[in-house]
């Protein structure tokens, strides 16, 4: 019997950016090992150039090129081209070189790859490899946000709102999750009794402050007693909920996000990147949130029926055998009327650009996506429930322009294939650095700033890279081996034939469909919070299983463009 803690279904809390110029970065599949822990030797297969994985090393191949096994110079490839060098905050143009094609399949006939893909570079002049270390997100930052998108706006204290869907439940006459504490916390009528000044405070500062917030203790000072936060959200008297905060910790990192909206107040999930809501292209139809056919990670699942049981200690429990709810109806979706978006592109481009500028964070930046979305808070679920306990699950719509910058580095983009882990002396994780912006007819309703790197130096003015015959041979002995040891397709090369046919396990197809010259960032095994900004060749594409249905999209694969090495996207390497 399987049992869950929370009567709420299982949402997706961290939607992971949508990125690049094909539009394949729904969802990053790391090339790794199974330990995602900071050991002395990455566990990642590694191509024959050279397995020593220094930041020396790897410094000394791009001054003055990779060495083989047996200490013969690798052949190098000249990508650059005759373009000027790209201005400041602008991505350079992408260039089509060749066109690869093969097809790789495994022994058991369970996973095949079929590359059907032009190779494309910037079109660059040179591709420097620069020291970066991990920044943060200060009192400026925070304030100059503030003052960009509220003005003189007087904010409360968020930490003592009641969760979204807290203040829900009891606005239905219902009762909250019973194993949590609600002690101390308000509803967002009787916030204004809470003025707070936008200033960072050490969460173990406040703990005396907060001895009344019974969440405060189990969550805030268990999660980063020694990190930095401010969260403060409008009092909601002009119609729009707005909300603001920033978390800094060693643990987590540094994160800003802004929400505001005239349908509902979104509570700010605090170390995960990005806006706090789920968004998805227009294109794809409203239904796309819910449609398993065309949406094959959908951030809310079909609800289980359950059952109450209380446990020897007391302890309150939910189990369920798997089966649908028999009075769940269905999902439908409405659009929103308040949060309409009759912008151009252009203008919510300028909008997001202006905002960077009134922030502080020009110059580094260019805009990697600029799309049209819907979005939505799956907190905000209407479920209709009716006499007979009948409900359905009712998604409220709105939209704008989704714009998503990245770091350029001489005018090519550093992309965001995951993020570093180690456990050493406790969990430490490292995100990868970005920025978002939502923009509509009411302007800026989302903004994010996630883990802004510090730039340390140039260390090489122009790294010399891999020819591109090598990077195809190292492909075609890669890409097998670094989707069996990772976390979707897990051990999936060593299923034998037999056993596929009595587990009637699924088969999969991945088409590779772009393959292009990135910028990723590499850090020492030693050393957590340094790196370098080195150029990678990413593989992506779409996985299908044997009925045809979409499973996942994303880069596949990622090569150091240096050493010949496959970067491990979950611990940065």
């Amino acid at each position: 019997m399987r049992r869950i803690k929370n009567t709420r279904i299982n949402r997706m809390k961290k939607r992971v950016l949508c990125l690049a110029l094909a539009g394949l970065m729904a969802a990053t599949l790391p090339a790794c090992g199974g330990d995602t822990g900071d050991t002395a030797e990455p566990t990642t297969s590694r191509a024959p150039i050279d397995k020593r994985k220094t930041a020396r090393n790897l410094v000394k191949q791009a001054e003055e090129g990779a060495v083989s096994d047996d200490g013969e110079s690798a052949k190098l490839g000249d990508y650059t081209t005759d373009a000027a060098a790209p201005k400041e905050g602008q991505a350079a143009d992408m260039k089509e070189i060749d066109h690869f094609q093969t097809k790789l399949s495994s022994k058991n006939e369970l996973l095949k790859v079929e590359v059907d893909s032009p190779v494309r570079i910037p079109e660059s002049n040179a591709y420097p490899i620069l020291s970066v270390s991990r920044g943060s997100i200060d009192d400026t930052i925070l304030k100059k946000t503030k003052e960009a998108l509220l003005g003189d706006a007087q904010l409360y204290d968020g930490v003592r709102l009641y969760s979204t869907y807290v203040e829900n439940t009891l606005a239905k006459g219902e009762t909250p999750d019973p194993a949590n504490d609600y002690s101390g916390q308000v509803p967002y009528a009787e916030i204004t009794k809470y003025p707070v000044s936008t200033e960072l405070f050490r969460v173990k500062d406040k703990e005396k402050d907060y001895a009344d917030v019974g969440n405060y203790s189990d969550y805030y000072m268990s999660l980063m007693p020694d990190g930095e936060l401010f969260y403060g959200v409008t009092d909601g008297k002009d119609g729009t909920f707005a909300n603001l905060s920033v978390t800094g910790s060693k643990q987590y990192g540094s994160s800003l996000k802004f929400f505001r909206s005239k349908d509902y107040n979104v509570n700010n999930g605090l170390v995960l990147p990005g806006v706090n809501i789920y968004g998805w292209p227009v294109d794809q139809g409203l239904d796309y949130i819910y449609n398993e056919q065309k949406n094959p990670q959908p951030p809310v699942g079909t609800p289980m029926k359950m059952q109450q049981e209380t446990m020897a200690d007391g302890e309150v429990m939910w189990s369920g055998d798997g089966t649908v709810d028999p009075n769940f109806t269905g999902f439908s979706v409405k659009e929103s009327t308040k949060e309409t978006n009759h912008l151009t592109k252009e203008e919510a481009l300028r909008q997001a650009e202006e905002l960077l500028t009134k922030v502080g964070l020009t110059g580094e930046y260019a805009p990697a996506l600029v799309q049209e979305e819907y979005f939505t808070d799956v907190e905000q679920l209407n479920d209709g429930k009716d006499a007979a306990g009948k409900y359905g699950y009712e998604f409220l719509a709105g939209k704008a322009w989704h714009i998503v910058f990245q770091r350029s580095v001489n005018g090519n983009m550093l992309e965001d294939y995951g993020e570093k882990y180690t456990y050493k002396g406790g969990k430490q994780v490292w995100f990868g650095e970005g920025i978002e912006v939502y923009v509509n007819d009411n302007g800026i309703v989302g903004f994010a700033v996630s883990d802004p790197l510090k730039v340390e130096e140039t260390v090489v003015e122009d790294g010399k890279l891999l020819d591109l015959e090598e990077i195809k041979k190292i492909y075609e002995k890669s890409q097998l081996e670094s989707l069996n040891n990772s976390t979707m397709f897990d051990s999936i090369l060593n299923v034998t034939e037999e056993e596929a046919k009595v587990t009637e396990h699924p088969a999969y197809t991945i088409r590779i469909e772009d393959i292009s010259l990135r910028y990723a960032r590499v850090t020492e095994q030693s050393e957590f919070e340094r790196g370098l900004l080195v150029p990678v060749w990413s593989f992506s594409g779409t996985c299908h299983d044997e009925t045809g249905k979409l499973v996942t999209e994303g880069s596949f694969l990622q090569i150091n463009a240096v050493d010949g090495s496959v970067y491990n996207a979950e611990i940065g390497n």
